[in-house]
């Protein structure tokens, strides 16, 4: 009897749970020919200031091994590991950032405001610094790695809401998930005339475009690339 071929792993990895229950379906129906497995992490890694480059990374490689360990593969089994990145507005001048009334930082598609605004300065410096390291990146201990970004976030991206509570990012990503069920496919139109938003096809012009202006902080992604650099038919 021959021996049973184990499918190749795509690790995708979003900074949420419900971010994960929004998408996780969709990809793994798309792609019925690849076994697709959404691992998230728990916050923003990128935003972490105690964390450096290497201990980023290590953090994105252990949620890949707590997954290969625990679905008994190989590391060659893990195809890829693909993550999505929340721009935070991450890369908008200072002069967006404002004082505001708030603790939390408050999101609109031309500011963020907060109580204490140079809380902000300090998180856009690191989580951009830290988002242009992991962007030269191709592989993660030799495991092929491609990020891609939602703006200002997932929730902004696909459902058009900012400043959601945890509560409501949950109530959206179930609403969204049955939105395209049983006909995920959709979901690739969806995002190219919903959510590109004139975000450009190519990778890198993609990366440039949302580093510019106030891009970070409107409504865009490029994770429509995605699925052109890897056809699922």
């Amino acid at each position: 009897m021959a021996k049973k071929t184990t499918k190749k792993a795509v690790i995708f990895i979003v900074e949420g749970k419900s971010d994960k229950k929004a998408l996780e379906h969709i990809f793994q129906v798309i792609y019925k020919h690849k076994n697709v497995t959404f691992e998230f992490t728990r916050g923003d890694v990128t935003s972490d200031e105690t964390l450096t480059l290497n201990e980023v990374v290590q953090t994105i490689y252990e949620k890949v091994e707590s997954y290969r360990k625990e679905k008994k593969l190989n590391k060659n089994d893990i195809w890829q590991i693909v993550q999505i990145f929340d721009t935070d507005g991450t890369y908008i001048p200072e002069s967006a950032i404002v004082t505001g009334e708030t603790k939390e930082f408050y999101y609109t598609t031309e500011e963020i405001s907060c109580k204490d605004r140079e809380k902000v300065v300090r998180r856009n410096e690191w989580k951009s610094s830290m988002m242009n390291k992991l962007l030269k990146l191709s592989d993660i201990k030799g495991i092929s790695y491609k990020c891609y970004f939602m703006s200002s976030n997932l929730d902004h991206a696909l459902y058009n809401k900012q400043n959601l509570t945890d509560e409501e990012k949950e109530l959206y990503s179930i609403k969204f998930y049955e939105m395209f069920e049983g006909h995920e496919k959709l979901f690739i139109k969806y995002l190219e005339s919903d959510v590109v938003n004139g975000c450009p096809d190519s990778f890198p012009a993609s990366w440039k475009y949302i580093k510019e202006e106030l891009h970070s902080l409107e409504r865009h992604s490029n994770l429509h690339i995605y699925f052109k650099e890897n056809p699922y038919l």
